[in-house]
């Protein structure tokens, strides 16, 4: 009787998993690998296991288990900014996780906003929009993560956005209307390495004659 571990079953993501794998996808992997060998993270021989897995691979998950830990959320190549601190003992205060590895993620109508949210994309992109979301703070941080992904995030006219997130063969790009005196503040934290990061407005209605 084989001893041999059962594959493991919470590796890919939740739908499209066996969608085929294109070159662009395998080169990605193997850049993050190579990446994380020269940080420390992996040896030669196992950066050339990985390397060599990921060129014969035919899916998306034959390439997850490659770097799933190398892209947790804490950001083991390349940290993102610290979150503001909160008060552990105030589950409202919580920081609100939202993911999306080789997938996408949207949040959006009545939804409720916390004081701090992290946003981790590799591979795929989030997209959040607060225009119907119910603000729990005057002061929303959005703490963000990209790893050849993107997230796009839309702001009502009139609310106060501070971009503080910076990219690495990536960019965060903000493009809002002017503050509105007492308005909430969204500030962006973060970085986006070979991705981007995006705040907008929602796109004004035009009016009938």
């Amino acid at each position: 009787m084989s001893t041999a571990s059962p594959e493991p079953t919470d590796v890919g993501p939740a739908a499209g998993g066996n969608h085929a794998a294109t070159d662009a996808d395998r080169d990605h992997v193997v850049t993050l690998v190579s990446e994380a060998h020269n940080e420390g993270l992996l040896s030669r021989d196992e950066r050339d296991r990985r390397i060599a897995a990921a060129r014969t691979a035919a899916t998306f998950d034959d390439l997850v288990p490659l770097t799933r830990d190398l892209v947790s959320a804490d950001g083991r190549i390349v940290r993102p900014a610290p979150a503001v601190q909160v008060d552990a003992a105030d589950p409202t205060q919580a920081a609100d996780q939202v993911i999306a590895i080789f997938s996408g993620t949207e949040r959006k109508g009545n939804w409720r906003a916390r004081p701090n949210t992290s946003v981790l994309a590799v591979f795929g992109g989030a997209k959040l929009d607060l225009t119907e979301a119910t603000f729990e703070a005057h002061t929303i941080t959005i703490n963000c993560f990209c790893l050849f992904g993107g997230v796009e995030v839309k702001v009502p006219h009139g609310v106060a956005v501070t971009n503080q997130a910076f990219g690495i063969f990536g960019g965060a790009d903000v493009k809002v209307t002017p503050p509105q005196p007492g308005a909430p503040v969204v500030i962006l934290k973060g970085v986006a390495l070979f991705g981007g990061l995006e705040v907008r407005n929602p796109k004004l209605k035009k009016r009938r004659g």
